[in-house]
């Protein structure tokens, strides 16, 4: 028996030069076990090759997701743990309520740079960068 699931809808990407900041937006509404490997793939080689042209900062969009399981989180947990051991910094913003409350129940709110909109993580890279 096939189990039948979804094709990942992608990411879009908009590069910030002036900044060094590179804006990634899931575009599925579910980041769960039927789209997690390929966006985990695409998203890996994305990152490496954005901190390879001189990129630092990376601004994780999460708007138009709703619903996140477990690989969904181990999808966020890999790209703040890539970026890090790369020495650059992943911010994430427009976060449902629902999703920032799984993060905190699985006590990982603290690890992650989260915000509420794209302009006040621009605002905290940009804080940061003047540092």
């Amino acid at each position: 028996m096939d189990i039948v699931g979804k094709k990942s809808q992608g990411l879009s990407v908009t590069c910030l030069e002036k900044d060094k900041v590179v804006i990634l937006s899931f575009n599925d509404r579910s980041l769960n076990f039927y789209v997690t490997d390929a966006l985990k793939e695409s998203l890996k080689e994305m990152i490496n090759g954005k901190i390879d042209e001189g990129y630092q900062y990376f601004l994780l969009n999460m708007e138009n997701v709703k619903i996140i399981d477990s690989c969904g989180v181990g999808l966020v947990i890999a790209a703040n743990n890539l970026t890090a051991s790369r020495d650059a910094k992943l911010y994430l913003t427009n976060i449902k309520p629902f999703i920032i409350k799984i993060f905190d129940i699985m006590r990982i709110s603290k690890h992650l740079n989260l915000y509420e909109s794209e302009d006040e993580a621009l605002q905290a890279i940009q804080k940061n960068g003047q540092d």
